[in-house]
């Protein structure tokens, strides 16, 4: 039976059996000549890299499209994804028959309907746990207000219209009168994102968005 060859120190190419470590540099100085050698890139850096091929992807859309494509459900999945986090316990609702607040129980991951205390999964779907809005407009003065915002379930927020009386008894037992004002003399006013801006947002609430799945894997 013929022998295995013997395996030897691997070698650069252009480099012989046996070669130093300066000859080694010497020979991936060739290879990178006129060049510079790849360089791991700094956690900063990666997160510039990425930052920049979010504006170049911006720059393809008007400021509008970009906001509702890529930005709002972001943020909207945010904020169920945070409710959703909260440690196990309780979370306020208004409750049938009575219609005032009640303490719901839930799980770490799940969100509780601020207008009729359904509960389930953060994640649950177009069928389970919405982003609700108190005041109900895509201004943009309110469109990423996190106070205007609270989990509703599909039926409330979309086949009766956010409850939006329930809702603001909710706001004002819950949030109180003064974020309530504030949010309908903010509804009013005139908003405007650029770019810049709107990638930065996006950065933010992604970042936002893993550090609250992260808190639920970890219950």
């Amino acid at each position: 039976m013929a022998s295995k060859p013997k395996s030897g120190p691997t070698t650069l190419p252009g480099t012989i059996s046996g070669a130093t470590a300066e000859d080694a540099g010497k020979v991936l100085d060739r290879i990178y000549a006129g060049r510079k050698r790849p360089t791991k890139l700094s956690e900063e850096e990666k997160a510039d890299r990425a930052r920049q091929r979010m504006l170049e992807q911006a720059r393809q859309y008007q400021t509008s499209t970009y906001m509702r494509k890529f930005v709002a459900p972001l943020f909207q999945q945010m904020i169920r994804a945070e409710f959703g986090a909260e440690p196990l316990g309780v979370a306020p609702a208004m409750m049938p028959p009575i219609d005032a607040i009640s303490w719901v129980p839930r799980e770490v991951g799940q969100c509780v309907c601020v207008t009729c205390g359904t509960v389930k999964a953060w994640d649950s779907g177009i069928k389970g746990i919405h982003c609700g809005h108190f005041l109900a407009s895509r201004r943009n003065s309110i469109l990423l207000e996190e106070d205007n915002c609270a989990p509703q379930c599909s039926h409330c927020n979309y086949y009766r219209s956010g409850e939006q009386q329930l809702f603001r008894r909710w706001m004002l037992a819950v949030r109180g009168l003064e974020v309530v004002e504030r949010l309908e003399r903010l509804k009013n006013e005139v908003r405007s994102f650029g770019r810049e801006e709107l990638v930065d947002l996006r950065i933010g609430y992604a970042a936002r968005l893993k550090a609250a799945e992260e808190r639920m894997k970890g219950l």
